[in-house]
């Protein structure tokens, strides 16, 4: 019975507290890189809420529960190459995709117009529309940034959140 009146219970059970928030609800994040500029600046912290779509399973590409999914427009954080990569959903399963190579090639996702290399359009032009599970995501810089066009649709169930401050 003295333990749980000790510091030592108190000190235990807040490194606890928080080392279940980090993992299943929320999380801090540094950003490092231009793809996501001027929305979100190299050096700069962001605050993701791990619960946007449901309960994930740690450094796992599943949830134990499900209650949405990603929209247009929100900023999610998924893994690619053993990192965190930071990228706007800008489609979502079912949405259609209008390729062309008339001035250049590109897609239109929505009202989006997406500029694409020729390996970009070769890669991706068998699709008329996102697959289900699937989101597209685009850097706001999309100069400087390697997203969907490169390694193609990112699944649902990878999502780790949604960035709820920056």
């Amino acid at each position: 019975m003295k333990f749980f009146k000790s510091k030592t219970f108190y000190f235990l059970s807040i490194i606890l507290l928080a080392l279940f928030c980090k993992l299943f609800v929320i999380d801090v994040l540094y950003i490092s890189g231009s793809s996501m500029e001027p929305t979100l600046i190299s050096g700069s912290f962001i605050l993701v809420n791990k619960l946007s779509w449901g309960v994930p399973v740690p450094y796992k590409n599943k949830y134990w529960v499900r209650w949405g999914e990603p929209h247009s427009e929100n900023i999610v954080i998924y893994p690619w190459l053993d990192r965190y990569v930071i990228k706007r959903c800008v489609g979502t399963a079912g949405t259609q995709l209008v390729f062309s190579e008339k001035t250049g090639y590109s897609v239109d996702i929505g009202n989006r117009h997406i500029p694409l290399t020729e390996e970009q359009y070769k890669k991706l032009s068998t699709c008329t529309a996102i697959p289900s599970g699937m989101i597209f995501t685009l850097g706001d810089n999309v100069k400087e940034s390697r997203d969907s066009r490169d390694y193609g649709f990112v699944s649902v169930d990878s999502i780790r959140g949604k960035v709820l401050w920056k």
